[in-house]
């Protein structure tokens, strides 16, 4: 997965419903723990920001150049897939 990540408008909006800030789905998909699950047309990254907020992510791959990604939109992680996220990147243990 490549870098290089844009906000599409409809995502912005998406943002805002659900109260994630941009600067939150920067940290997290930068950051060094993510799971990474590749669906048919989308991508769905479950990340976590500095302060541990744990954010589930919708990129698709961008029309306009290679290794380019589209958020399209962000959420908190449900109480099951915060579960399953903590256990996969070892935060139940050294968190």
């Amino acid at each position: 997965m490549g870098r290089r990540f844009s906000f599409t408008d409809e995502a912005l909006g998406n943002l805002q419903v659900y109260e994630v800030t941009p600067g939150e789905v920067w940290e997290a998909l930068h950051g060094g723990r993510r799971v990474i699950r590749r669906l048919d047309e989308c991508t769905l990254v479950y990340a976590a920001t500095t302060r541990g907020r744990r954010l589930a992510i919708l990129l698709a791959e961008s029309e306009s150049g290679d290794n380019d990604w589209d958020i399209l939109a962000a959420r908190d992680l449900s109480d099951s897939e915060a579960k399953r996220f903590d256990e996969t990147v070892g935060w139940g243990r050294s968190r």
